[in-house]
């Protein structure tokens, strides 16, 4: 068995962090999705310059930081294997919480579809990012 680098690469763990958020800030804003986003919600304004866009940092750091541990583990080295393993991992754990807090939730096929999507794209950026 060959043994692999296992040191974290903490400038590609942050990269992929803050491009979470960024794409984060596009996909939630006026020019995508913000406006439907906020009338499903009911939210009155958007708060990417708040205190709770400082705190997902926190998650998104924890997210690039597993992808990064678990794509080192599996001895990934190219953008679409890390892309595909990102996949797997919104398929098996981010979409059926979706799935859930649609079901017990606001009921919103719009927000599923809206909220799912964008972690998806996160998920794959990231997945692609980390593996280069």
């Amino acid at each position: 068995m060959e043994v692999y680098n296992m040191v974290p690469d903490w400038i590609g763990i942050l990269i992929a962090a803050v491009l979470n958020m960024a794409i984060g800030a596009v996909w939630y804003s006026h020019w995508l999705f913000g406006d439907l986003w906020l009338k499903i919600t009911k939210e009155k304004e958007l708060h990417w310059l708040s205190w709770r866009a400082l705190i997902q940092f926190v998650p998104s750091f924890g997210i690039a930081f597993f992808i990064d541990f678990f794509e080192r583990h599996l001895g990934v080295t190219t953008v679409t294997d890390g892309m595909f393993v990102s996949f797997c991992f919104w398929l098996g754990f981010v979409a059926p919480t979706q799935v859930s807090s649609f079901l017990w939730g606001t009921r919103s096929w719009k927000l599923f579809a809206i909220n799912g999507s964008y972690r998806l794209l996160a998920f794959l950026v990231m997945g692609g990012l980390i593996a280069s």
